[in-house]
């Protein structure tokens, strides 16, 4: 099973910690409380350009475009207009995810540090029903991969809501 943590408004350290057992994928600023991430993904070219600090990320780094020193995810649905998370799934599925756990996509509009003041934006409603929209066509064309969305209070619909704790039952624990 995989994780990928999003920075959506519901983010803590805390749900990050309960995942740090799962190869994870950190999309965009979700880094920050997932420096332990195996993998951080961000499509945004102007994204990379105002986190220059993401370059010291330890995990691999991936954007769908063409960027120095970032991998490119390939092939992916949505090319340079995907949105972060869905990129992120394209990921997960092209390096053999069946199983992937969602946290943070709460698609509300803002994020867990609030509103970006490096020049970067908050996502608008009009571009997060277009990025429903990428959810649920990713959904329909990878049957074969199972995603849970863990984020409470979540406004995603393409993927089925489940407590975390329920999710993570099924998954062996790391010892202490």
């Amino acid at each position: 099973m995989w994780a990928i943590i999003a920075p959506g408004p519901s983010l803590t350290a805390e749900l990050c910690e309960r995942v740090r057992h799962l190869t994870t994928i950190a999309v965009c600023n979700a880094y920050q409380l997932a420096p332990w991430a195996d993998y951080l993904a961000a499509n945004d070219a102007s994204w990379w350009r105002r986190h220059p600090e993401a370059a010291k990320f330890r995990g691999r780094k991936f954007s769908g475009n063409e960027i120095r020193d970032i991998e490119r995810v390939l092939p992916n649905t949505y090319g340079t207009s995907s949105n972060s998370g869905v990129l992120a799934l394209d990921l997960a599925r092209n390096l053999g995810a069946t199983e992937v756990l969602l946290l943070g996509f709460d698609m509300h509009g803002s994020h867990f540090f609030g509103k970006y003041t490096n020049g970067c934006s908050n996502t608008p409603p009009h571009r997060r029903l277009q990025h429903q929209q990428q959810f649920r066509d990713w959904a329909r064309a990878n049957k074969g991969i199972k995603v849970w969305n863990v984020t409470a209070g979540s406004k995603l619909e393409a993927f089925p809501q489940v407590p975390l704790r329920e999710a993570l039952a099924s998954v062996p624990q790391p010892s202490l």
